[in-house]
C-alpha cells in the first residue's frame, strides 16, 4: 500500500486519472476473458479519461508528474495575508449592510439592486454548505431585477470534473447561463458585480505575481477586475494552496460576507429585494 498527498484543486484531477485508470483495468479483463465488448469500453473509457486529465492540467498549468509527486513548491513570495479588520459581514443574522460598508461606497444593498451584469462563482464551500439552492434563488432573483446573470465556472473547481455543473443542474440552473473560464474571463472588467460563493485558490491575483507558490502560472478567474466584488467564504483563511487571497485585503471594491454560505447567500437575497 501507497498514500499520494493531494490537496486543492489537485484532486479532481486525481479523479480523473483514477477514472481512465479504472478504464485500462477493465479492458485488460477483458482481454482476460475474451470478452470484445468489455476491452472496447474500458478503452473508451481510459482514452477519455486520461484525455481530460490532460486537459485540466493545462488549465491549472501543471504537469501530472509534479501532482502526483505530492510535492509543494516552497514560496518566495507570498500573498499577502487578509486581515481581520477587513470589512465584512461576519454575522448575516444580526449585522447592519449599511454599518460594513464605507462611506465612499454605496450599501450592499443598492450595489444589488443596481448590478446589470452580474457573474457567480461558484466554488467548493458551495458545495460543503450545499447552497446551491440558494444561490439559484439569488439568480433568480437578481434576473427577475432586471440583471444579465450568468456562472463562471472554474475546469477545476469542487472536488471531481464538472463538480460546480452537476450541482447547479440539481437546481435546475440553466446550462445556457454557465460559461467556462476562457469564454468569459474576458468579460469580468466590464461586469458590475462579481458574487464569489465557496472558492478561493481558483479566483486568487496572487497566482499570477505570488512566484514560488503552487498556484503561480496557474489561469484563474479574472473577478478582481469587476467593479465590485461581493465574496461569500466562512472564513478568511487562505483555500488549500495556502496562499492569501489579496481580495480579502483590498479597500475598496470588495464586499466580505463571512459564514455559512447558506445564510449569507440568504442575507443577499433579501438585500435585493
Amino acid at each position: 500500500y501507497f498514500s499520494v498527498r493531494v490537496g486543492g484543486a489537485d484532486m479532481p484531477i486525481t479523479i480523473s486519472l483514477l477514472n481512465s485508470l479504472s478504464g485500462v483495468a477493465g479492458a485488460i479483463a477483458g482481454m482476460a476473458i475474451g470478452n470484445v465488448l468489455l476491452v472496447a469500453v474500458g478503452g473508451i473509457v481510459g482514452a477519455s479519461g486520461l484525455l481530460l486529465t490532460q486537459i485540466m492540467c493545462k488549465a491549472m498549468n501543471r504537469s501530472l508528474i509534479a501532482i502526483l509527486s505530492g510535492g509543494s513548491i516552497k514560496g518566495k513570495a507570498k500573498a499577502p495575508v487578509a486581515s481581520q479588520s477587513k470589512k465584512s459581514i461576519a454575522a448575516p443574522q444580526n449585522v447592519s449592510p449599511k454599518e460594513e460598508t464605507s462611506a465612499k461606497e454605496p450599501s450592499v444593498g443598492k450595489i444589488l439592486a443596481d448590478a446589470k451584469r452580474v457573474i457567480i462563482v461558484p466554488g467548493y464551500g458551495m458545495a460543503l454548505a450545499q447552497a446551491q439552492q440558494q444561490v439559484k434563488q439569488l439568480f433568480d432573483t437578481l434576473a427577475a431585477n432586471g440583471a444579465e446573470v450568468r456562472f463562471a465556472i472554474h475546469p477545476v473547481a469542487g472536488r471531481m470534473p464538472g463538480h460546480m455543473n452537476v450541482l447547479l443542474a440539481e437546481v435546475n440552473v440553466p446550462y445556457e447561463d454557465l460559461f467556462e473560464m476562457d469564454a468569459v474571463n474576458d468579460d469580468f472588467a466590464q461586469t458590475d458585480l462579481v458574487i464569489v460563493v465557496g472558492a478561493n485558490d481558483v479566483l486568487n491575483p496572487a497566482a499570477r505575481d505570488a512566484e514560488g507558490t503552487p498556484i503561480y502560472g496557474m489561469p484563474v478567474l479574472n473577478v478582481d477586475q469587476a467593479k465590485h466584488v461581493i465574496i461569500c467564504n466562512y472564513d478568511l483563511k487562505p483555500g488549500y494552496a495556502g496562499v492569501g487571497n489579496p481580495l480579502y485585503s483590498r479597500q475598496t471594491g470588495v464586499t466580505l460576507c463571512l459564514g455559512d454560505a447558506k445564510e449569507t447567500v440568504a442575507k443577499l437575497i433579501t438585500m435585493v429585494r
